[in-house]
């Protein structure tokens, strides 16, 4: 029966420690089978092929050797959206989706705001900032050609590329122009501390966008030492940081004069975005 199949794949991947095994047996039955929570609770009686049978298999032996089932599918949802990643982009997890509640609390949904994200990744950023604020344009700038394709092709996905535009280039080097809302979430993690990372993250995530540097505090120097160039008068940034990085990155703000600075949290109450502004309009 569909519970006891679902039964067993949890015991499996619970079997060799991973602790989200319900929510992955969901997901991987959902993928290859169609099959709903609801089909599950009722215990529906729905035929799963062999050749379902052994796609589930495969994925089972992949997860527990540490591949994260949105690599293996290549989709993650952010922010209620679907975006495609690949081997070029870093995996979306939901503590960055502070950064798009913060937002909402600071424009009017209606605005014609110009968003800047820097390091865009697959986009999930931009594309749901746009997809909130139905009159803004947003510009993603990425170092990896690989991520700015798959970035375009999740505006298509998501109907924002109308409004949308993604540049390969670094930082603000291939910038031009003013914008109300500057985000980003740069590579912040410690050159030494990649090695010692969950097999998740080092082996699947890409380097590029893991790698903050000596102290894990590069990227925020060189956005910090020239946002002011790139911001409207009243504009903000928001930026993602790592848990144990809030005194260093708000020595930087004040290193370089924004007098107004706050950093805030994740829903686990871990420091996760600093704000920073040039002042009033």
């Amino acid at each position: 029966m569909l519970r006891e199949f679902y039964k067993d794949i949890i015991s499996q991947l619970s079997n060799s420690g991973i602790d989200s095994a319900e929510i992955d047996a969901r997901f991987i039955l959902e993928e290859r089978c169609g099959i709903t929570w609801s089909d599950i609770l009722s215990d529906n009686s729905k035929d799963i092929s062999s050749e379902q049978r052994e796609l589930i298999k495969q994925d089972i032996n992949q997860r527990i050797s540490g591949k994260p089932l949105s690599r293996i599918y290549g989709e993650r949802e952010f922010w209620g959206l679907p975006f495609e990643i690949s081997e070029d982009t870093l995996d979306p997890r939901p503590d960055t989706e502070t950064i798009i509640d913060l937002a909402l609390g600071r424009f009017d949904k209606s605005a014609s705001i110009d968003v800047l994200d820097l390091g865009t990744g697959s986009g999930c950023i931009l594309i749901s900032l746009l997809s909130e604020f139905k009159n803004a344009r947003g510009i993603g700038v990425d170092v990896s050609q690989g991520a700015v394709d798959m970035a375009e092709k999740n505006s298509i996905k998501n109907n924002v590329q109308s409004r949308i535009g993604f540049i390969n280039g670094s930082w603000f080097d291939v910038v031009d122009g003013k914008f109300d809302l500057i985000v980003s979430n740069p590579p912040y993690i410690r050159s030494d501390v990649i090695p010692n990372l969950s097999a998740e993250v080092k082996n699947h995530d890409p380097i590029l966008a893991l790698d903050g540097g000596q102290d894990g505090l590069a990227p925020y120097e060189i956005i910090f030492s020239q946002i002011k160039n790139f911001l409207k008068p009243g504009g903000i940034g928001l930026f993602e940081i790592g848990y144990d990085q809030k005194d260093d990155v708000m020595r930087l703000a004040e290193k370089y004069g924004f007098a107004q600075r706050c950093v805030h949290l994740d829903m686990a109450g871990n420091p996760r975005v600093v704000e920073i502004s040039c002042g009033d309009k």
